[in-house]
């Protein structure tokens, strides 16, 4: 009941708030930095945290209210401390802006408690961090060479301020890269990611929301009696530790979780999506076998159970044509359109008005077998900049089977 309380406290009072959020800024290249996994965890994050560190004061200015900060404070001590390497960073991202220890582990489950959600409508109230955050599309397409793509958007409420905390870690150890992530600033979980290899792998998570009666206690019971590693955590551990593609599917299928979510994962002529209980897999996508209304030749995936027909889909407004228009049917329209699928029509699909949220705040497209990495900070409604940013791919040339230049993608 104590957490429960906070919870319930913490919505109440940030709702109230969070009217203050302004947003802001011009737009940019996608930030680039390197994250040197052999620097003690405490360290780690420093220059992240300069670059982004007048972002994130805005964001916790507004959440600096009495029963804000305790609701947080009781919420974090509830928890309990994560594995130390991970409180090394949140201590290191506390000491580098001067914000509570906290704030910043309560920042690391923001994920989880965004799990949780009405029985019927998805809604996204202003509620900074906590409702509604990672609303997303993912695709996986198989080229008529068998090339596969990843292409995803990450919808994030409150784009005109959070868009601002993006950037691209390159993850190294030993002078090597590990892997690289779509990353936001003072959050030290991977939200996109590539590890390149020749059975390397891309991955992205999509919020699926809680699917049954008693999710969300469940959640809670998760979170702070057994206390499970976050989901987070656990994606990065394989990005950092997952051999191939194999084990990366293997150990995202079975791993115990603290909520429900979606794992997007593309490899070389292979991709996968699993649909995630805390306890086991709820449903598997895998490209090329026949799957619910799709074609053998892709997968998709939003928010919802749409192959468990679920409701909720029908009252998702985030869309270009919102209550009633789902974002996954008017992708999908697109690809059955096209009797042959390209890097370049899944990026048109992914800024398809119908398609795109009006808080898309990142999209990429990603292959490992053609080594690409090629993202951007997209024009959307809620979104700071009125212009779209270019793509950056940094080290991931876009090679001949894409004959595109990467700033011609985004002309």
């Amino acid at each position: 009941m104590l957490a429960t309380s906070a919870v319930m406290l913490a919505l109440a009072v940030i709702a109230v708030v969070a009217g203050q959020l302004v947003g802001g800024g011009r737009g940019r290249p996608v930030p680039l930095f390197t994250i040197d996994l052999d620097v003690a965890p405490e360290r780690r994050f420093e220059e992240v945290i300069r670059h982004f560190n007048a972002s994130i004061q805005r964001v916790f200015r507004v959440l600096n209210h009495a029963p804000v900060r305790l609701a947080l404070r009781e919420l974090s001590a509830k928890r309990g401390p994560e594995d130390r390497e991970l409180m090394g960073e949140i201590a290191g991202i506390a000491t580098a802006t001067g914000l509570p220890e906290y704030g910043i582990h309560f920042m690391q489950m923001v994920y989880e408690l965004n799990s949780v959600m009405v029985p019927i409508v998805n809604i996204t109230p202003p509620l900074p961090f906590l409702q509604g955050p990672l609303g997303c599309t993912g695709i996986l397409i198989r080229r008529a060479d068998g090339v596969v793509y990843q292409g995803r958007n990450l919808d994030f409420a409150h784009a005109n301020y959070l868009q601002d905390l993006v950037y691209t870690g390159i993850f190294t150890k030993g002078s090597g890269e590990v892997f690289r992530a779509q990353m936001l600033a003072a959050y030290s979980m991977p939200v996109t990611a590539l590890k390149r290899g020749p059975n390397g792998f891309s991955w992205q998570v999509n919020t699926r929301f809680l699917d049954h009666t008693g999710g969300n206690l469940q959640l809670l019971r998760n979170l702070f009696s057994e206390r499970r590693r976050l989901n987070g955590w656990t994606v990065r551990k394989v990005l950092e530790d997952a051999r191939d593609y194999e084990e990366a599917v293997a150990t995202l299928s079975t791993a115990k979780l603290v909520s429900t979510m979606y794992n997007v994962i593309g490899g070389v002529r292979k991709g996968a999506i699993l649909a995630r209980d805390p306890d086991g897999l709820a449903r598997k996508l895998t490209l090329g076998d026949h799957n619910f209304q799709c074609r053998e030749d892709y997968i998709i995936v939003t928010n919802f159970d749409y192959y468990f027909h679920d409701v909720r889909e029908w009252f998702d407004p985030t869309g270009g044509g919102g209550i009633g228009h789902p974002r996954r049917i008017a992708a999908q329209r697109i690809l059955n359109a096209s009797d042959s699928l390209t890097p370049q029509l899944l990026f048109e699909t992914l800024s398809d008005f119908h398609v795109q949220a009006r808080d898309t705040i990142f999209r990429a497209v990603m292959s490992v077998e053609d080594d690409v990495w090629n993202t951007s900070l997209p024009d959307c409604a809620r979104c700071p900049s009125p212009a779209l940013r270019p793509a950056e791919s940094v080290a991931m040339p876009l090679r001949s089977a894409w004959p595109m230049l990467p700033g011609e993608l985004f002309v």
